[in-house]
């Protein structure tokens, strides 16, 4: 029987996965999509960042709705319903993984469900464990985009009813009373946000001396501070020891000698890269640990094959993916995308508030020796902060004292990770503190704290 040939396979239908494969057919390439899952989307879309947004999504709504009687609302009886919380954040799921479909007939990109596995620089057998089959496909180029797994500490035991995982806890029946969240990263700190605002009681322990520890220090302390001012308790310094399941709870201890009692535990301890089950050492990858090592255009040992997103030691962030993606499948087809700017690559966390940034900290600048200065600007003076209610945090941006150029900006506040699209732009472009601060931006809107803090840069912050 013939083996189904194609010019690229790609491995994993992610964010990163999937973009890959459509760029690839749009550019004349005979494509073909493997995915372990019966959906397409990855973790994004099926147990990650499109699901928990739709959930902080219905939190924001409960807490404006919290706060609607300082603007004249009253509501008796008010209450919501958790199970249709839930159907809304699956009609959403459901609405993408068809748009995904559809989009990979749109491009005619073949997808087969199952594990890929290398037999050789050629050759990929896709097993569906399932359905029980077992089919060989041959390429003359891959792009391994097979993403990263939770990592779960040794002898903790996910039951998926009182100890979960970010993947397990999508669907919790009902709000946890008392909750323990373990790690004060990005997920971590979502998911407390998320079951404060429902009324847990939540507590965080972060091995670390501070949480979003990748964040400028400045950012994790104005986090830390809102957290705790939502009635979120924070540890920091604290790991988690041991976990006792009972009946409706567990018992569990920690790094400073506490025994507590929750009815939920949530691991957020990071992610590791899903590369084990690729057979790569058949076709002798250079590694690095789990990662795989690859080039500026993301191309690895094996010049036909290609590797992008949380397999590689670039950001985890599911934009990222997508980006190195779309430039993954252009060189394939043979053209010279031009090298994606890591320093203008944006993170964004969607906590109370949001936190995002862009570029060098503070912290690492100093360490680099790289000359700088700060402009920085509070949200609670701008009229749109105090219509929103939403006055917390603050933009921050680092810039070089010579050329007055972005080295990096750091934004705390209700609209972050859409005001960092901006800077984007202006760290690509190689935009000037002063351009910023010449740049009209509309009144009242949350982008005037923007200008504000690049008046505060040339010496002439007006709103403070």
């Amino acid at each position: 029987m013939t083996k189904p040939h194609f010019d690229l396979i790609v491995i994993g239908a992610g964010p990163g996965g999937e973009v890959a494969a459509i760029r690839a057919a749009q550019l004349g390439l005979k494509t073909a999509l493997v995915e372990k899952r019966p959906h397409l989307g990855g973790t994004c879309l099926n147990v990650g960042c499109i699901p928990t947004k739709a959930l902080l999504e219905s939190a924001k709504l409960l807490k404006k709705f919290t706060k609607a009687q300082t603007q004249g609302f009253s509501f008796e009886n008010f209450h919501y319903r958790w199970d249709k919380i839930l159907e809304r954040k699956t009609s959403i799921v459901d609405a993408q993984r068809k748009g995904l479909r559809f989009l990979m007939k749109k491009n005619q990109i073949e997808c087969f469900e199952g594990v890929g596995h290398f037999l050789s620089t050629k050759e990929l057998v896709v097993k569906n464990e399932t359905e029980k089959t077992e089919l060989t496909l041959k390429a003359e180029h891959f792009i391994i985009a097979t993403g990263s797994v939770v990592r779960v500490p040794p002898g903790i035991d996910i039951d998926g009813k009182i100890v979960h995982t970010s993947d397990t806890i999508m669907d919790i029946p009902a709000i946890p009373k008392k909750i323990l969240i373990v790690g004060g990263g990005i997920v971590g700190l979502e998911f407390a946000c998320l079951f404060n605002t429902f009324g847990s009681e939540v507590t965080v322990v972060e091995l670390g001396n501070r949480i979003i520890a990748s964040e400028d220090e400045d950012s994790s302390k104005e986090l830390h501070r809102c957290l705790k001012k939502n009635g979120i308790q924070i540890k920091t310094g604290v790991g988690l020891e041991k976990i006792t399941p009972k009946k409706d709870s567990a018992a569990v201890y920690t790094s400073d000698k506490e025994e507590n009692t929750y009815d939920c535990v949530l691991l957020s301890i990071g992610r590791t890269p899903n590369t084990q089950a690729l057979g790569l050492d058949k076709i002798r990858l250079h590694m690095d640990g789990h990662f795989i090592k690859t080039n500026s255009h993301y191309q690895t040992s094996v010049d036909h094959i290609f590797a992008i997103g949380d397999v590689i030691k670039t950001p985890a962030l599911a934009h990222t993916a997508s980006a190195e993606g779309i430039h993954a499948a252009e060189v394939i087809a043979g053209h010279s995308p031009r090298l994606i700017d890591y320093e203008a690559n944006p993170s964004a966390i969607y906590t109370f508030p949001e936190v995002s940034s862009i570029g060098k900290t503070e912290s690492q600048l100093k360490e680099a020796n790289i000359p700088y200065k700060i402009a920085k600007f509070p949200f609670a003076p701008m009229a749109k902060a105090k219509i929103e209610d939403d006055t917390d945090g603050f933009i921050k941006i680092l810039y070089s004292p010579e050329y007055r150029e972005l080295l990096g900006v750091h934004i705390v506040g209700g609209k972050a990770t859409e005001l960092i699209a901006e800077f984007v732009l202006g760290k690509i472009l190689e935009t000037t503190v002063d351009e910023i601060a010449h740049a009209i931006h509309p009144h009242p809107t949350f982008s005037e704290t923007v200008m504000e803090a690049a008046h505060a840069a040339v010496g002439a912050a007006i709103h403070m």
